[in-house]
């Protein structure tokens, strides 16, 4: 299981964390999170100067937060292009397929729930209600149940993030915390097997644990000692 720390500065865009999940391997996703980490820094580089204009460039104190910031620009120009990439992606088509695997995730987790631990594949399992339910409303993408198939077995190791940001958005006054919310979801479709059988809905193995990090590294700014991750 790939593990992945989410500091508070990201949390803020845990939206743009579940985008860069739509890429359709884990290779490819983690740079995606990566690219994302990156534009965090230069959001808040840019919140640095509407806040206090270019003097704190000038700041001997400063020195080597400034080195850092002019050194690492390129590498921050990249990742902005490469998202940027990763977003058309995902409004083309990988946003479509990731609610669908993501829906998937939670009639999966409403049966653990029930205690009735439906098998996915079975003739009248998760992936032929959800095949049934597009039929008769006429969503595209989800009618073919060897295409269900295929997006749940690409995204099954993610669907937990998505899940728990829907959930937060829908009962805010739950006031539950994104990733430890995210966390249980991941355990109960790792931990929980369909009936009759002894595998999990998900392998461990297969999916990326998101978890809080409240370590910051990085040169820091000087007037409001603003540590800078960008891993």
């Amino acid at each position: 299981m790939l593990t992945i720390s989410i500091n508070e500065r990201e949390i803020d865009f845990i939206e743009l964390i579940r985008l860069a999940l739509s890429e359709g391997s884990i290779e490819e996703r983690v740079q995606a999170i990566k690219n994302v980490k990156q534009d965090v820094v230069a959001w808040r580089i840019n919140m640095l100067s509407g806040e206090h204009g270019t003097c704190w460039a000038s700041d001997p104190n400063n020195a080597e937060f400034v080195q850092w910031v002019a050194k690492s620009s390129a590498e921050r120009h990249e990742a902005s292009f490469e998202f940027l990439l990763t977003t058309r992606r995902y409004e083309d088509k990988n946003n479509h397929k990731l609610n669908i695997a993501e829906h998937i995730g939670e009639l999966i987790w409403l049966s653990i729930q029930d205690e009735k631990f439906e098998g996915v594949q079975t003739d009248r399992g998760i992936l032929q209600q959800v095949r049934d339910d597009a039929k008769e409303s006429g969503v595209r993408g989800a009618r073919d149940r060897d295409t269900l198939r295929k997006i749940w077995n690409t995204y099954r190791g993610v669907v937990h993030l998505g899940r728990a940001i829907d959930f937060c958005e829908n009962y805010p006054e739950q006031k539950w915390d994104v990733l430890h919310l995210a966390e249980l979801f991941r355990k109960g479709l790792s931990e929980n097997c369909p009936k009759g059988t002894s595998k999990p809905y998900v392998s461990p193995d297969d999916q990326i644990s998101f978890v809080y990090s409240s370590k910051l590294s990085g040169p820091r700014f000087r007037d409001r000692g603003l540590p800078f991750n960008v891993e």
